[in-house]
């Protein structure tokens, strides 16, 4: 809930590069390859490719391996996402071809400007407290808070138009 996928997706656009997500928690090396077969296909064109791989930690080293060439040969821009200590858990080859990027929790002013947005794009408006109890409940994730928002939406809408939040809901 700290933006990684959503900065990966920033990246590839800002870059015009071609963008191919993968969940370790999923996919395999069959999938691997397949997306290594579509990145030369980009190549061919004059595109660079992208490749995000959510949970990397998860991928054993060689399904980590079977990376490793299409990283030196820069066939791909690898972009792996772990909740997990990367200098254990991703193979050192790739971690010495890596730039480690940590991003944090968001703090409750983030999470609290979030679920403002959030509220808006749902025509919904809430208590000054309940936002605060939102934000606060969110633990700096800011998925957690969105999918919180929505329920307490869902609550609300029950009293009718225009939906406000208090916070009871």
């Amino acid at each position: 809930g700290t933006g990684k996928t959503t900065l990966a997706r920033i990246i590839a656009t800002r870059t015009g590069a071609h963008f191919i997500t993968l969940s370790a928690v999923l996919h395999g090396v069959k999938e691997l390859r397949g997306s290594l077969d579509e990145a030369r296909a980009m190549r061919r064109r004059g595109m660079r490719t992208i490749l995000f791989i959510d949970e990397i930690h998860r991928f054993n080293k060689a399904q980590q391996d079977t990376l490793l060439p299409a990283v030196e040969e820069g066939l791909i821009v690898l972009i792996g996402a772990t909740t997990e200590n990367p200098h254990f858990e991703v193979n050192p080859p790739l971690m010495s071809r890596s730039t480690l990027f940590r991003l944090h929790s968001l703090d409750d002013a983030d999470v609290a400007e979030l679920v403002r947005r959030g509220l808006e794009i749902e025509g919904a408006s809430a208590d000054d407290d309940a936002i605060a109890h939102l934000a606060g409940r969110a633990g700096g994730d800011g998925r957690h808070a969105l999918t919180s928002t929505e329920v307490a939406v869902a609550l609300a809408s029950d009293r009718g138009r225009p939906i406000h939040i208090t916070l009871a809901d």
